[in-house]
């Protein structure tokens, strides 16, 4: 099988979950067996897993969800469970199939461009990487916040990330020196880029290492920082949620450390 086609039946069935697991979210599963003309018992072994769609299956049933709203319900989940604010954990809680939003979202943007690893830190961009990287088949080299390991390259953060203590905090990222990413095709991804600055500072670290960063993928970021990192990154930046700067204004004054 060409690469091409791979991508495209992983776009299909992502799609196809990604839609159908976030119809499930507004309406009654029988309601929605009823707009999709199938079944009560079939749709729920579709949405369980038990069974698949065949591809042209799916491409009927994805014409029929096609006005599926499934960003409005990222963003619900993002905000709307354990904590108040957007947040990885928030959708991995209660919302975690929805991850096939974010892998579809991934393909249709980056998944044609060919590249050797993605690029990521420890957290929520390292879950959502890993979902990424597991229908690829690709490898994840992945960052440490704030903890120096022997035989690991330690990188000062260039900006301030929104979880610094104060200006006068350095913060910083190890990552592996195991793994050699001189001259390699990379991916930075990332959750939710609250000031852009773990982004950034993957993105450059990368290019220092001769890297050709050919995408960065964001889940979530605010208008303020979207527009910051397009500056920076231009036509290589995608997002699947730009959400309004207050989101993040009214959460940052009230972030409590102990």
């Amino acid at each position: 099988m060409s690469v091409a086609k791979r991508i495209e039946d992983l776009m299909l069935e992502a799609e196809f979950y990604c839609r159908v697991n976030a119809a499930r979210r507004t309406m009654k599963l029988k309601d929605l067996a009823s707009n999709l003309g199938i079944d009560l018992t079939t749709l729920s072994k579709y949405v369980n897993m038990h069974i698949k769609p065949s591809r042209p299956r799916m491409r009927e049933l994805g014409e029929k969800l096609r006005d599926v709203d499934y960003k409005s319900v990222i963003r619900d989940c993002l905000i709307w469970q354990p904590y108040p604010f957007p947040e990885m954990n928030n959708l991995l809680f209660k919302c975690h199939e929805l991850l096939d939003c974010a892998v579809y979202e991934f393909l249709k943007e980056l998944g044609g461009l060919g590249f050797d690893y993605i690029l990521t830190v420890e957290g929520g961009g390292l879950a959502l990487a890993q979902a990424i990287a597991s229908r690829l088949k690709l490898p994840v080299v992945y960052g440490l916040r704030d903890i120096i390991i022997r035989g690991g390259h330690s990188i000062p953060y260039k900006y301030t990330p929104v979880y610094a203590w104060g200006p006068r905090i350095k913060r910083y990222i190890t990552l592996p020196l195991g793994r050699e990413l001189k001259n390699k095709r990379v991916v930075v991804v990332d959750d939710i880029a609250w000031t852009g600055a773990t982004v950034m500072t993957l993105a450059e670290y990368a290019a220092r290492k001769k890297c050709d960063v050919v995408g960065v993928f964001l889940l979530a970021t605010f208008g303020d920082v979207y527009e910051r990192l397009v500056g920076k990154l231009g036509g290589r930046l995608h997002v699947v949620l730009i959400l309004p700067n207050e989101a993040r204004k009214s959460v940052m004054s009230e972030f409590e450390f102990i």
